[in-house]
């Protein structure tokens, strides 16, 4: 029996550049909501980049790409990055010549503007700006970055760091995270603090940085506009969000009844 699911934001649970979850999906999640079973965000935003859904109330969110997981009474889950790290690659990327995105718990920003970097946020209804202490920001908790190279600019921008890595969603930039960090690290947490086993979690993804999120649950699901790489690993590939996947799921699964 399902006890909680986890749901990816953009291309998963919306559709990108837009914030509103459409009505089948929005009863169907209510509807298993309904029997019990935990509805939880897994995001790379940070708590400060949640989009509001008026039509459904989650039970807790996964942000930062598993960084920082928590749900309405407590935080179950804290994983700031190496502080030694961020530095390096801070200094890499000055020599890369590209701006960074700085993420902590209250706040982001970058150094710099960069149109494709600013391009990344739109995709996804975010817009920031330059944080006013840049510097003095970098040696905080930093939970993620983000930077717009390709990926074959990573090794580049990762010299000399050791527990750091990047995972991406867009081909044209990357989230900068823990090496002992993703979204299957704050599912593990989450699922030990409410003793819930794998076989009892599921997840909705679309993306390269939802492939351990998939792999961390019992059943991980694949939505049909995902990439050909998160659809090799699922156990089961529905719609697009445009044909509101998750309730095509949810109803072929038997939990919930067909509108």
């Amino acid at each position: 029996m399902i006890k909680i699911i986890f749901f990816d934001i953009d291309g998963t649970l919306v559709k990108l550049k837009s914030t509103i979850i459409s009505n089948k999906v929005a009863y169907a999640l209510n509807e298993v909501q309904k029997q019990g079973v935990k509805l939880f965000i897994a995001t790379g935003r940070p708590i400060y980049m949640l989009p509001k859904f008026e039509n459904v109330s989650f039970d807790g969110y996964l942000t930062f790409n598993g960084g920082y997981c928590y749900d309405k009474n407590q935080v179950l889950y804290s994983n700031p990055m190496d502080k030694d790290d961020v530095q390096i690659l801070l200094s890499n990327a000055r020599d890369m010549h590209v701006p960074v995105v700085l993420a902590g718990i209250d706040t982001m920003g970058y150094d710099y503007p960069e149109e494709t970097l600013l391009e990344y946020f739109r995709i996804g209804s975010q817009f920031i700006g330059p944080l006013d202490d840049y510097e003095g920001f970098s040696k905080g908790d930093i939970f993620q970055m983000m930077c717009a190279i390709p990926q074959e600019k990573e090794k580049e921008l990762l010299k000399d760091v050791t527990k750091i890595q990047c995972t991406r969603w867009w081909d044209k930039a990357c989230d900068i995270i823990p090496t002992i960090g993703g979204k299957e690290h704050g599912i593990h947490a989450i699922l030990k603090a409410y003793g819930y086993t794998k076989e009892e979690a599921m997840a909705f993804g679309d993306g390269g940085n939802d492939k351990t999120m998939l792999e961390a649950v019992g059943c991980g699901i694949a939505m049909g506009n995902a990439k050909d790489e998160v659809k090799e690993i699922a156990d089961y590939i529905t719609d697009s969000v445009e044909e509101d996947g998750i309730y095509t799921a949810l109803v072929k699964m038997g939990m919930v009844k067909p509108l």
